[in-house]
């Protein structure tokens, strides 16, 4: 469990004990306001000792009302807090990428930007034995990122997006480490990866946008 469930968990648990002791001061709060609408403290009692002992009677009634009336409020104001604090988290964690996923997504991104210049390089008549062993590497990458499990707190529409992301780029590694050299400086191999590298970054696009990932600071580091 990531940090951010126990987030909301204690959260929302520290919310609800809160409601129930609002309830309770409530309660409290409304039986003492009923006690007060009661005849005996509407009518001072006439005799001297009498009414001493009846104000401070009136007195502690009025001001265990406060007191109730305090806790109400800030209870109140606690738990909407609370509450709050913790729904937040969850549509956080639900919208957000984890820092591992992230990573994946970064290094997605590096590696088939990379992988895009090498077969347009070797589609315009660069060596493709120079940038063979390095396409077997990226395969490997690829490969390991797309069997990565998408985690397990994100929203269903976000992890679809996430694993449909990976697959794409596991597949693209498979086929990659199955090329020889020889198929590699065939122009119709470099088309279709080519092509292939474009749905792995139409799948990314939509990744970027519901995650909200700077694309642009991504193109600066590679």
């Amino acid at each position: 469990m990531v940090l951010l469930d126990w987030f909301f968990i204690g959260l929302l648990s520290f919310a609800i004990l809160c409601f129930l002791l609002l309830l309770f001061c409530l309660l409290y709060f409304f039986s003492i306001k009923k006690e007060l609408r009661k005849k005996q403290w509407h009518k001072r009692p006439k005799n001297k000792m009498k009414r001493k002992k009846w104000l401070r009677a009136r007195k502690s009634l009025e001001i265990r009302k406060k007191r109730y009336a305090t806790k109400v409020f800030i209870l109140f104001v606690v738990m909407f807090i609370s509450a709050g604090s913790a729904f937040y988290a969850r549509y956080y964690q639900l919208t957000n990428l984890t820092s591992e996923d992230a990573k994946v997504v970064v290094q997605g991104y590096l590696l088939t930007e990379d992988l895009k210049e090498k077969m347009i390089t070797i589609k315009e008549g660069g060596s493709a034995e120079k940038v063979y062993p390095q396409f077997q590497e990226v395969s490997a990458l690829l490969v390991s990122y797309g069997n990565r499990p998408v985690s397990g707190g994100l929203s269903t529409e976000g992890a679809k997006l996430l694993t449909r992301y990976y697959v794409s780029m596991k597949n693209v590694g498979l086929n990659l480490s199955t090329l020889s050299q020889t198929q590699l400086e065939q122009q119709e191999t470099i088309d279709g990866y080519l092509k292939d590298v474009e749905r792995i970054n139409e799948r990314q696009k939509a990744v970027f946008s519901y995650f909200k990932v700077n694309e642009s600071a991504l193109k600066q580091k590679n």
